[in-house]
């Protein structure tokens, strides 16, 4: 009876160890799950993050664009044809747009931004820079604004490829 009861001891503990191996594998299982799901969704937070970093400043340049006049792009084009009060607004909206190029340029040099979205920012601001309006405004802006001296190295070395 004794070796009976000594056997049915040994088989109760051998099974309460595997339980607790069970058991401890299963939270190990568990926390596994738990890391890459946190993981996931870290991926698609910052996703989401850089997608509406990217659209707060393409709401930006689109509202200081709806205020330049139709022909801004015009090789024409001339602030002097302007009515006083038309020319005082664009002025002012390519102040916000310098400030806004301004913006972009630190982010990059700081690499706050991915590369492809700076390229892109970049061609764009080339485009802009090439022409006549844009360079009119800024003989004008860079003389009473204040910029890093290496943001205007960097506008008026592309204003003067093109």
């Amino acid at each position: 009876m004794i070796r009976k009861t000594m056997f049915i001891l040994t088989c109760v503990e051998n099974k309460f160890a595997s339980l607790g191996d069970i058991a401890q594998i299963g939270i190990a299982v568990l926390t596994f799950f738990v890391i890459i799901i946190m993981i996931w969704q870290v991926r698609i937070l910052k996703r989401q993050l850089k997608l509406n970093f990217f659209s707060e400043y393409t709401k930006r340049y689109q509202e200081i664009i709806l205020h330049f006049p139709e022909n801004i792009n015009s090789t024409d084009f001339s602030f002097e044809k302007l009515d006083s009060k038309v020319k005082d607004g664009t002025m002012r909206y390519m102040r916000v747009y310098f400030d806004l190029c301004g913006e972009e340029y630190n982010l990059n040099q700081e690499e706050y931004i991915e590369k492809a979205i700076w390229n892109y920012w970049e061609d764009g601001m080339k485009s802009a820079f090439s022409k006549k309006a844009f360079k009119e405004a800024w003989i004008i802006i860079k003389k009473d604004t204040q910029y890093k001296d290496e943001f205007v190295k960097w506008v008026d070395g592309i204003m003067q490829k093109k």
